[in-house]
């Protein structure tokens, strides 16, 4: 009787039935793990700099100016794959814009908003707003100023010229704003001094009366300055000078430079007066080889180098 039923049409399908209830509890065990998980600890995110910002205007009729043109944007989402493709700027599908279709003339806070978000993906914006100027739009014609700082200038040169590619250029701004232009200036470069001839690309930036920067478009936005220098110069030795106390377990204290010229720059009266530079080194304490820079300053006078290494070697006594 008992291995009828085992073998009975009704036992497997009793057995059919049961495996199936087995399979579904399993199957929507694991679907509320992978849930679980993504709830929880699955989550992919990335911080994205310096993302711009399209402002939607009537650019044939308005000039508009921000001081938030890019903001963070922080992104999470639960596929590894979307948040890569949103952090690449070529494969992102966003964008961030403010909306001024409808905006009046003047000065407001606009809000940022995130475009074209692809599903399954979020983000936080910082700032989530922009204060964004508007104005009806100027055009004009300005002439290009270059402007280099004084102390760019060492002692003992002098500029003999300054040409410019361009020397006049269309400016685009508020009416406003344009009404506050007064020079569209070319700074040479901070870092550059200018010890030789000079040409390079400046970029260029329109200022008022007291030089603060006006926002504008400027057509072309760089020129090339071409600067010419004229300079007196004369190449005089370089001595080096002990100073201090030798010790007494030494007999004298060796000197070497690592070069034994230099250059001085200045007004001929001045560069008369120099025959040598002097690197003045203490030799107190000092036993064992060592080696010190030492700078080359003269009154009046621009030196190259700046500085010069001094290497001093005991000689110890017999």
């Amino acid at each position: 009787m008992s291995n009828k039923f085992f073998t009975s049409k009704f036992f497997y399908i009793l057995t059919s039935v049961f495996f199936a209830i087995v399979l579904f509890f399993n199957a929507n065990a694991t679907a509320i793990r992978n849930g679980g998980d993504t709830t929880s600890g699955s989550v992919y995110t990335a911080t994205i700099s310096n993302v711009p910002i399209d402002l939607k205007y009537d650019s044939n009729k308005y000039f508009v100016s921000t001081t938030t043109s890019v903001v963070t944007v922080h992104l999470s989402g639960y596929t590894r794959l979307q948040i890569a493709n949103e952090t690449n700027e070529d494969t992102r599908n966003f964008y961030l814009s403010v909306d001024l279709t409808n905006a009046k003339e003047g000065t407001g806070v606009y809000p940022i908003r995130v475009e074209q978000l692809p599903s399954g993906v979020k983000a936080e914006i910082t700032p989530t707003s922009a204060e964004i100027t508007i104005e009806k739009k100027a055009t004009k014609e300005f002439e290009v100023t270059p402007k280099i700082d004084p102390t760019q200038i060492p002692t003992g040169f002098k500029i003999s010229s300054i040409d410019l590619s361009d020397e006049k250029v269309k400016v685009t701004a508020g009416e406003e704003s344009m009404n506050k232009i007064q020079a569209i200036e070319a700074d040479l470069p901070d870092d550059v001094t200018l010890l030789e001839n000079y040409s390079g690309r400046i970029s260029l930036r329109a200022v008022d009366s007291k030089g603060t920067t006006l926002p504008a478009q400027i057509s072309p936005a760089t020129v090339r300055m071409d600067i010419k220098v004229d300079k007196l110069s004369k190449t005089v030795p370089i001595k080096a000078k002990l100073t201090g106390t030798l010790d007494s377990s030494l007999s004298s204290m060796k000197t070497s430079l690592s070069t034994s010229d230099a250059k001085i720059y200045g007004q001929k009266a001045d560069l008369d007066k120099i025959s040598e530079l002097t690197a003045s080194v203490d030799m107190t304490g000092i036993k064992t080889e060592k080696k010190i820079q030492v700078s080359l300053r003269q009154s009046g006078l621009t030196v190259d180098p700046k500085t010069v290494e001094v290497t001093l070697t005991p000689v110890k006594k017999n």
